[in-house]
């Protein structure tokens, strides 16, 4: 088999290093080089640095219309492997492959689309899974081939499920795609989606259950943070204690959004709607990110003061 592997995130790097392992890629297709923060300097994506340093040949266009299908025509690779690329394959780019193969981190038809493992997080799920399916026409619509499931505690953050999935998609993906004897299956049950993440989502509702900001603050780390007001400035809340299933629902006295007291071992007490979180980690404005300690070091006046 000789495959194109389309990827783009570091999730996707230790499936393209098991890959390579076997000897089975013929060409790396990535996303173009993106400004950086600074928006000065262009940066590569994960997967083409790692790519690079194995020594894999990568193609980086930025469509995939004729000229794009015509350079990986050039190739005769006999199979497509999607996982978390960022773009949409039409037919004329299909039919290049007589396999194609997307491997997608949600158990489908859950959270088609770009953003699964945070809406796996945010809606609080005891478990999500990795899905590799045939790739369709439409988003994530395509039979599946296999799926695991993947058991959630409620101390994820999209950090550290995505590593998680990133580990175990080498040993998952390789066995079936490897056999000869695979068989597909269509897709059941009913769909849900997800959609791109942006800066905004990052906004607590102090008014929400405790439950929902807790997750909130996990499935934005670390990117786009999950952010509140405090004295008319942003401060993120970048980690929380313990998990979403643990928490002790009770009705708070103070008003939601009030920073009640620190509790050692915990964090920072934060009263909600049905009860209390602890905050963990900080990141203030103009600051570091830094532990809850370090940041009442800094504003010995936060205890008492509503979030907004």
């Amino acid at each position: 088999m000789k495959i194109v592997f389309a990827a783009t995130g570091e999730i996707a790097i230790p499936l393209m290093e098991a890959l390579h392992k076997e000897g089975l890629i013929s060409l790396v297709l990535t996303a173009p080089d993106s400004p950086g923060k600074r928006g000065k300097q262009l940066v590569a994506p994960p997967v083409k640095v790692r790519a690079l340093e194995l020594g894999l040949e990568v193609y980086q266009p930025e469509t995939i219309r004729t000229e794009a299908r015509n350079h990986i025509a050039s190739y005769n690779a006999d199979a497509l492997l999607s996982f978390c690329y960022g773009k949409i394959f039409g037919p004329k780019f299909l039919s290049l492959f007589e396999n194609t193969f997307n491997v997608h981190p949600s158990l489908l038809p859950l959270y088609r689309g770009c953003s699964p493992i945070y809406e796996a997080i945010r809606n609080c799920d005891e478990k999500t899974g990795i899905t590799l399916q045939r790739i369709g026409l439409g988003v994530d619509e395509g039979d599946v081939f296999s799926s695991i499931e993947i058991p959630l505690d409620g101390t994820e953050t999209e950090e550290s499920l995505s590593k998680k999935v990133s580990e175990i998609a080498p040993s998952f993906v390789l066995p079936v795609l490897l056999d000869e004897n695979r068989e597909s299956r269509e897709q059941s049950g009913t769909p849900s989606y997800s959609s791109f993440v942006k800066k905004e989502d990052g906004r607590i509702d102090l008014s929400s259950p405790s439950a929902a900001v807790h997750a909130q603050i996990r499935a934005c780390y670390p990117w786009p943070k999950a952010y509140a007001l405090l004295d008319g400035e942003p401060v993120y809340l970048t980690g929380v204690y313990g998990s979403v299933f643990s928490i002790e629902h009770d009705i708070p006295q103070e008003e939601p959004g009030t920073l009640c007291a620190f509790v050692k071992g915990k964090g920072l007490k934060l009263a909600l709607s049905d009860g209390y979180i602890y905050i963990t980690r900080i990141l203030p404005p103009m600051r570091k990110e830094m532990d809850s300690t370090s940041f009442l070091n800094g504003r010995k006046d936060a205890i008492g003061k509503v979030l907004r």
